[in-house]
């Protein structure tokens, strides 16, 4: 990455649910990569998805990087920390002015469509622009916000992993919401502020949100955050199980059931290690897995064993 300043990156769990496999594998991989260049790491946990967050999760979150042995050099020591410092219901009127920046360019508009009446249009799920002209007023009852994603937007960015990546925003990611319906702000906003903020400029995270990536920089071009579009960005493979991505849902599945039934520290990161195909790799912690990580040769895909 070609920058004077130093490498800054952070981990960015949500407290919505235990973490897993998955979440520890990019936990080591994001640390691991900023740690090679002598970076910074940050600690930012997502917690604006207030109906699913329990503390039981977010005190899982300090458990696991402890467990772990990963440390970082911002962000909230603990969890009576978190909520009194660092917290994004803290932020709210930083996203706001956020919002307010596609609000004067005309770019939102106000959308009350339940997920049952879209499914109904779209069975795959995606937004069929029902909303798009009606010209809504904004403060509209129980309306969310969506930003308009014209017609054939694409776009594109560098990838340290994979390379050249062009997604289709608005075939993939039609008019996606930016206030949610209790008008909080989603997300795809949130999350960008929240970089920006910190001045992360190596942003980490699993192939799964190739399209938040996109609509994130989308939403930089925008509104002119060049810090954003600039950065540098990974996007590392996921584990997958029976052929389906790691879930939150799967409590059998999560770190905290593992460490219940015996699961060592070293058994984890070796774990970690054979999933990645590093046989025989002697990976015992996170200080030699940290020796033998190369960012490409990472594999294209994991399945779990």
């Amino acid at each position: 990455m070609e920058t004077n300043q130093p490498i800054k990156t952070r981990i960015a769990p949500t407290p919505s649910g235990y973490l897993h496999l998955g979440n520890a594998l990019s936990f080591a991989i994001t640390w691991a990569l900023a740690r090679r260049q002598q970076g910074i790491v940050a600690l930012r946990i997502d917690d604006l998805d207030n109906a699913r967050f329990r503390p039981e999760y977010l005190q899982d979150i300090f458990d696991t990087l402890d467990f772990m042995g990963l440390d970082y050099d911002e962000g909230p020591r603990n969890a009576k920390d978190f909520q009194e410092n660092y917290s994004q219901l803290l932020r709210l009127p930083a996203y706001q002015a956020q919002l307010d920046k596609l609000v004067q360019q005309g770019m939102v508009y106000a959308c009350p469509c339940s997920r049952s009446q879209i499914a109904a249009l779209s069975p795959q799920g995606l937004y069929p622009l029902t909303c798009r002209d009606e010209q809504l007023p904004l403060d509209t009852p129980h309306a969310a916000w969506r930003v308009r994603i014209p017609d054939a937007t694409i776009v594109s960015f560098q990838d340290q992993l994979l390379g050249h990546c062009t997604v289709p925003l608005a075939l993939e990611m039609p008019d996606f919401v930016v206030r949610r319906k209790d008008a909080i702000p989603a997300y795809q906003i949130a999350s960008i502020v929240d970089d920006l903020a910190m001045g992360v400029n190596l942003i980490v995270r699993g192939e799964d949100l190739m399209l938040s990536t996109a609509a994130q920089l989308y939403l930089a071009q925008h509104t002119g955050a060049t810090a954003f579009t600039n950065a540098a960005f990974v996007h590392h493979p996921l584990i997958v199980s029976e052929g389906n991505k790691l879930s939150k849902s799967h409590d059998a599945l999560s770190l905290t059931e593992m460490r219940k039934a015996g699961l060592t520290p070293q058994q984890l990161w070796q774990k970690l290690a054979t999933l990645l195909g590093w046989h025989d790799a002697g990976i015992a912690d996170a200080q030699s897995f940290l020796q033998r990580f190369r960012l490409q040769e990472l594999p294209r895909h994991i399945a779990q064993v």
